[in-house]
C-alpha cells in the first residue's frame, strides 16, 4: 500500500519527538535500535527487531519474529558490525541461533573489548531485494545534503549515487532516483518486477525531511540498506551521529 503523502512540512512535534530521541542517546553515535526509532518517527519503514540478552531469550524472539532471523551486536561502540564480525545472518535452527549468540559475544569481546554492549539484536531475515543507500550531512557551507545510491557493486565499483539540497519534492526525490545509472533495476530490469517507486519516493523525501528539521542536532545519517522488493521496502541498518554542542 501507498505511503501517506507527505504535508509541506512535518509536524512540530514529530520533529521534537525525534529530536528527543536523538538527544537522549547516552553515545554520540547512536546505536542501529535508537537510529530506526528515529526513522519510525517520520513515518520510514524499519524492520521489526527484539533486544535479548540470553541464548534462550534469542530463540524465543526468532520463534516470535519467524525464522530465519539475523541476529546482530548492539553497541554504540560498534557501528561498522560487519568488520567487527558481530552480525550473523540467515539463521533457521534453534542450534544456529543459539551458536550465532554466543559468536557474537565472543567477536565483540575479542575486536572491541572496550565497548559497551548492550545485548543482542533478533531480526527476520528479509528477502532480497534491490539495496538502497541513502545518507544525508550537515555540510558547514551548504546545510543538510541528501544522497541516494543503489548498493554493492553500483555505489563500490561504479561510484552511482546523486545528491541534492534537503528537504526534496516527492518529484525531486524521483528524479534523483531516475538519475541512477542502474535506476533500471528499480523499474523491472529483466523480467523482475518493478520496484513501487512512488513508495520509494516518498521515503526519500521523509529522510531528507528528517535531515532538513534536525540539521542542529545531528551531523550524518546514514541508512544502510533499503531493502526494497516488489511488495516491501524496509530499512534494515541505520546510523545517526548526533551533534555535539560546544556550548
Amino acid at each position: 500500500r501507498a505511503l501517506q503523502p507527505l504535508a509541506e512540512g512535518l509536524d512540530a512535534n514529530v520533529k521534537d519527538s525525534a529530536a528527543a530521541l536523538i538527544n537522549a542517546a547516552k553515545k554520540t553515535t547512536l546505536t542501529e535500535r535508537e537510529a530506526k526509532q528515529v526513522l519510525a518517527t517520520y513515518g520510514i519503514p524499519v524492520v521489526d527487531e527484539r533486544i535479548v540478552h540470553s541464548p534462550d531469550a534469542a530463540m524465543r524472539a526468532a520463534q516470535d519474529l519467524g525464522l530465519p532471523v539475523v541476529l546482530k551486536i548492539e553497541s554504540p561502540d560498534l557501528p561498522h558490525k560487519t568488520e567487527a564480525d558481530v552480525v550473523r545472518l540467515n539463521l533457521r535452527t534453534e542450534t544456529e541461533v543459539r551458536a550465532a549468540y554466543e559468536e557474537i559475544l565472543r567477536n565483540a569481546a575479542r575486536n572491541a573489548p572496550h565497548a559497551h554492549v548492550n545485548g543482542v539484536l533478533v531480526q527476520p531475515m528479509i528477502g532480497a531485494g534491490v539495496e538502497i543507500m541513502i545518507g544525508a550531512r550537515i555540510d558547514p557551507l551548504f546545510g543538510p545534503l541528501i544522497v541516494v545510491s543503489l548498493g554493492g557493486i553500483f555505489v563500490e565499483v561504479m561510484h552511482d549515487s546523486a545528491l541534492a539540497l534537503a528537504p526534496v519534492t516527492h518529484d525531486e526525490a524521483r528524479g534523483l532516483l531516475a538519475s541512477l545509472k542502474g535506476a533500471a533495476l528499480l523499474q523491472g530490469f529483466r523480467g523482475r518486477s518493478a520496484i513501487d517507486l512512488d513508495r520509494l519516493a516518498d521515503i526519500v523525501q521523509r529522510l531528507s525531511e528528517l535531515a532538513a528539521d534536525q540539521a542542529e542536532t545531528i551531523l550524518e545519517l546514514d541508512v544502510n540498506p533499503l531493502i526494497c522488493s516488489p511488495d516491501r521496502i524496509v530499512a534494515v541498518d541505520a546510523l545517526i551521529v548526533r551533534r555535539v554542542s560546544t556550548t
